[in-house]
């Protein structure tokens, strides 16, 4: 088909900022899967998985932190000024994947100007989970649903629609 083909010639960097590691592995063998080129960054340091993506040439960056008392949110890099039309596509498409796969996963699509959005020079996004072990007992879900949205993003990444 032609999204299993639409992963062929990217290159993902997944990201994770702790206490994530099983969903994020999960990621990069789904996405391997699909002949996506993946490395996985595990560093602690939001401007090391940032240098890290930028020396891989990625031509993504997905990234997940658990912040338990925040609202689940796809971040985005923007500023006033200026946003990341790529990184904002993405984010909406992740969104609505994970709203209609997931099970009471609902995240918000916010811009942002986090250090591991604003460093990268690839599309980014970051997603915040809030609740951590409902997400990581549903993975396989969440996996599915962000594979699907890096297709339909590849496949088209500026349209922010299915």
């Amino acid at each position: 088909t032609a999204s299993a083909r639409s992963l062929a010639d990217r290159r993902v960097v997944v990201g994770q900022f702790g206490g994530l590691s099983s969903l994020s592995r999960q990621l990069v063998r789904a996405l391997r899967h699909r002949s996506a080129t993946v490395v996985a960054s595990d560093e602690p340091d939001a401007a090391a998985q940032a240098a890290a993506a930028n020396r891989f040439a990625a031509t993504v960056f997905i990234g997940f932190e658990a912040l338990p008392d925040q609202p689940s949110t796809v971040h985005y890099y923007a500023v006033p000024q200026f946003e990341s039309a790529g990184g904002r596509a993405l984010a909406s498409r992740l969104a609505a994947a994970c709203t209609e796969t997931v099970d009471g996963f609902r995240p918000a699509v916010q811009g942002m100007r986090l250090p591991v959005l604003r460093e990268t020079r690839m599309p980014a996004v970051l997603v915040s989970i809030e609740e951590v072990q409902s997400v990581l007992d549903m993975s396989a879900e969440v996996v599915v649903a962000v594979v699907e949205a890096l297709e339909q993003w590849a496949a088209d990444p500026l349209s922010t629609s299915a």
